[in-house]
């Protein structure tokens, strides 16, 4: 089992209902708190669910009977001609009612009884739960995780948390469009209900829908909307039991305030993180395009080949929140000039289904990637082209950062910790030959022993990758690896590394107070300004305590209530806020005033060692999103 997640499912060994040695998980994957939905519309459901003796599943035989497995994978066989059985099992209760799912008209949904060809249940992790016939009003849902008898494991039963969905009437006053074939042409819907029918709109010229709830357009192998628009404008629409959106703009575009919900006609595919997009737009024509205000319930958002786009915006008005499986926001095929601004992204994701990106983008230039909330994945952020500044990025599953292009600046974020998504390797991780990377003035927090998992390297650059420069970076709270030492902080192959100094270290969890491992350079070539409680320059110094103002936040919950930050009751500004409190140096930090005095701001200030500054800088930007950031001029 992974690493992470056995970390993870420990934590909720006291809900097991038997055999307290097992600390299995149960946990809602879609849909997430608060979330609505449209009466006579299906609830989609999926969980994740996790068997302490095997985090893969299992797959049982009858007593006296060997599972068999056909070379190379495929249907399992019992070796007495048993049926074989997949676990664990699903429920799903509404209002503590146990549901039939409308799929398999059963109240069971069954684990798999496919292997792949690393002899693993195939898919991992993947229970789907359809529930139909819910009427209006607020309704608590569980997950119930049924778990295999002895001696595959411990037969016990574990239901998750309660989440609380709400399923609403139809607007009022509104016309119904119900279609009987598919529609081709310019798109006019204003104040509708539009009933698709499995059919779907084949678009040209101009496109406008407006305070309209669609749903049932096409189905989860063809797109519900597609072709061009010559204008687009979608704004305070509602898109439910509905497949992708996926338009070339030729010209300018506004999709502001709409709602994709959790039961989008969607095909997840737990081996493909390229499956189930919701929204794709394309195309370079001229204009002011702006994608704001959306609330994104699952899916993929993908823009490509396109450029010229704000992603969220200055206030917390504009931030689009995404919160859900395959939640994911992606710039493709050389988009660029595009600012990501703003943004809750929570890519609902722990670690069974495969190949988790988050925030990322390939090919581009000119991108802009700032104030954003990125959590989850087992890369919260790949690829990364042009700028990265001032975001938090929560959690890791084998990075926070996998590969960025040629000349990508990554300043002023903090790199916060959550389990979830796979072993980790390494923080940041440059191996494709990248280069021109400059890394400064950001904090990492690995988290330490205890439910944290944060043993690899803080950064490393492989291969023929090169940074020119890592400086000014805050490392903290890495850990020993089992019972072995962690790894060095800061590692790379020989030539990766032009300058490394002013930055700092504290990781008292970890036995190696080893802050360089950079093949053909050591101290003092490297780390010869660093910080540390014994002075500056210091042969692999450490701090003497931890230089943060205030402890981490942790568990995330206990800050951020997911269900209010969908409803947009609690804000991004808040959140950041909040976190700028708690990795604020504390006051008589040696990392105050320690960075490089090439940084030095306008009014000729010193930068502090990491994200934030004390005393006040410039670029100190980290959790000064909101209404009054750009006052200033600052862009």
């Amino acid at each position: 089992m992974k690493r992470s997640m056995l970390m993870q499912i420990a934590a909720v060994v006291a809900l097991a209902a038997a055999m307290p040695a097992a600390a299995h998980y149960a946990g809602f994957k879609s849909p997430g708190p608060a979330m609505h939905f449209s009466v006579g519309q299906p609830i989609i459901v999926f969980a994740d669910l996790f068997d302490d003796n095997n985090g893969h599943g299992i797959i049982a035989c009858p007593a006296g009977q060997t599972v068999m497995s056909p070379p190379g994978g495929g249907q399992a066989t019992c070796s007495g001609g048993g049926t074989p059985t997949g676990w664990p099992q699903f429920q799903v209760l509404v209002d503590n009612v146990v549901q039939t799912d409308s799929v398999t008209h059963g109240t069971t949904v069954v684990g798999t009884t496919i292997f792949n060809s690393q002899m693993n249940p195939d898919p991992i992790d993947f229970y789907r739960f359809s529930v139909v016939g819910l009427g209006v009003g607020t309704h608590q849902m569980k997950v119930r995780g049924l778990f295999a008898p002895p001696p595959d494991s411990n037969g016990a039963t574990l239901d998750s948390a309660p989440i609380t969905i709400v399923v609403d009437a139809l607007p009022a006053g509104r016309t119904t469009l119900s279609l009987s074939a598919d529609v081709s042409g310019p798109l006019n819907w204003n104040n509708l209900i539009v009933v698709g029918n499995g059919h779907r709109v084949h678009a040209s010229g101009s496109v406008s829908i407006t305070n309209t709830l669609v749903t049932g357009l096409g189905s989860d192998s063809a797109a519900g909307i597609d072709g061009s628009a010559s204008n687009l404008s979608i704004q305070n629409s509602v898109f439910e039991a509905t497949a992708e959106l996926d338009l070339s703009v030729a010209s300018s575009a506004v999709v502001r305030g709409n709602e994709w919900r959790a039961n989008n006609l969607l095909k997840f595919v737990a081996s493909d993180p390229g499956a189930a997009p919701i929204v794709t737009l394309h195309g370079n024509g001229i204009g002011a395009k702006l994608f704001q205000a959306n609330n994104i319930g699952a899916g993929r958002v993908i823009f490509q080949n396109t450029s010229h786009w704000v992603i969220g915006g200055d206030t917390d008005a504009d931030s689009n929140i995404i919160i859900g499986p395959r939640g994911t926001l992606s710039l493709e095929s050389g988009s660029s000039d595009i600012v990501v601004r703003g943004n809750y992204d929570h890519h609902n994701y722990q670690g069974g289904w495969s190949q988790g990106f988050n925030l990322s983008s390939s090919g581009g230039s000119g991108n802009l990637f700032e104030h954003n909330l990125i959590r989850g994945g087992s890369w919260p952020l790949q690829s990364i082209d042009g700028e990265l500044r001032y975001n938090l990025i929560y959690g890791y599953g084998h990075n926070w950062l996998r590969s960025a292009s040629d000349g990508t600046l990554i300043h002023h974020n903090v790199f916060a910790p959550e389990k979830g998504g796979g072993d980790l390797n390494q923080g940041i991780w440059f191996y494709g030959g990248e280069s021109n990377i400059q890394i400064y003035n950001n904090t990492f927090d690995g988290g330490g022993a205890g439910n944290f998992d944060f043993a690899g390297p803080t950064i490393t650059v492989s291969n023929a990758s090169h940074v020119d420069s890592i400086r000014n970076n805050l490392v903290t709270f890495s850990r020993n690896y089992e019972n072995s030492v962690g790894d060095p902080r800061i590692t790379g192959d020989s030539g990766t590394v032009s300058s490394a100094d002013y930055n700092a270290f504290y990781s008292p969890d970890n036995s190696t107070h080893d802050n360089y491992a950079i093949t053909g350079i050591s101290e003092p070539a490297v780390g010869s300004h660093d910080a540390s409680a014994a002075g500056t320059g210091v042969l692999n110094g450490q701090l003497a305590a931890t230089p943060f103002a205030a402890p981490r936040i942790d568990p995330f919950e206990s800050l951020v209530d997911e269900g209010a930050v969908w409803q947009r009751t609690q804000k991004l500004s808040t959140i950041l806020a909040a976190f700028r409190t708690h990795y604020m140096p504390v006051a008589g930090s040696p990392v105050i005033n320690a960075g490089d005095p090439a940084d030095n701001d306008s009014l000729g200030r010193r930068t502090d060692i990491g994200a934030i500054d004390l005393a006040g800088h410039d670029a100190d930007r980290f959790g000064k999103f909101g209404d009054k950031i750009f006052a200033d001029g600052f862009q």
